[in-house]
C-alpha cells in the first residue's frame, strides 16, 4: 500500500506499473543481499547474538518474497486489460490516497512519541541504546525536513 503511494504518478498508468516493477526488483535484490550477508557473516564467524544470523536470513528472505509476490501481481495486472483498468481506478481514487496519507501521518506521530518515551527510559538503562535512538530521531527529522523542502519546491 505504501509502495503504491510512493510510486504513483499521473498520466500513463503502465509507466507507473513498470516503475513499480523496478522497485519490486530492488526489494528482491536487497532482500537476497541481506539473506546472503547472514550466511557470509556466519561463514566468517562474526560474533553476533544468537538470533543475528536468523534475523538476516529471515528478514532478507521475507523482503525478497514480498518483492517476488509484488512483481508477479504487477506483471499479471499489466497483461490483463480488465485488471489494469480496475487497478488504475482503485489507485487513482482520491479518498483511498488520502486515507493512506493520513494513516501514514498518524503512524509517524505515534512512532515519534514512542521513540521519545524509549529515549527517556533507555538513558537510564543503557546509554548505547539511548545514542542509537537519538540518532534515529535525528535522521527521521533530517529526512522529514529534506522531504518537506523538496515537496515545497516541487509542488
Amino acid at each position: 500500500m505504501i509502495l503504491r503511494l510512493f510510486s504513483a504518478g499521473h498520466g500513463d498508468y503502465l509507466a507507473v506499473l513498470r516503475r513499480r516493477c523496478w522497485l519490486f526488483i530492488l526489494c528482491i535484490v536487497l532482500g537476497l543481499a541481506a539473506a546472503c550477508a547472514g550466511f557470509v557473516l556466519d561463514f566468517l564467524d562474526v560474533p553476533l547474538p544468537d538470533m543475528g544470523i536468523g534475523f538476516y536470513g529471515g528478514f532478507g528472505t521475507g523482503i525478497a518474497i514480498c518483492g517476488v509476490a509484488g512483481l508477479i501481481g504487477t506483471r499479471r495486472t499489466m497483461k490483463d486489460p480488465k485488471k489494469l483498468r480496475a487497478s488504475e481506478i482503485k489507485e487513482t481514487d482520491e479518498r483511498g490516497r488520502e486515507v493512506t496519507r493520513r494513516a501514514l501521518s498518524f503512524t509517524s506521530l505515534v512512532l515519534i512519541v514512542l521513540l521519545y518515551v524509549a529515549m527517556l527510559v533507555s538513558i537510564v538503562v543503557n546509554f548505547a541504546v539511548f545514542l542509537t535512538l537519538i540518532a534515529t530521531a535525528a535522521v527521521f527529522f533530517a529526512v522529514f525536513l529534506a522531504s518537506t523542502a523538496y515537496y515545497n519546491h516541487k509542488l
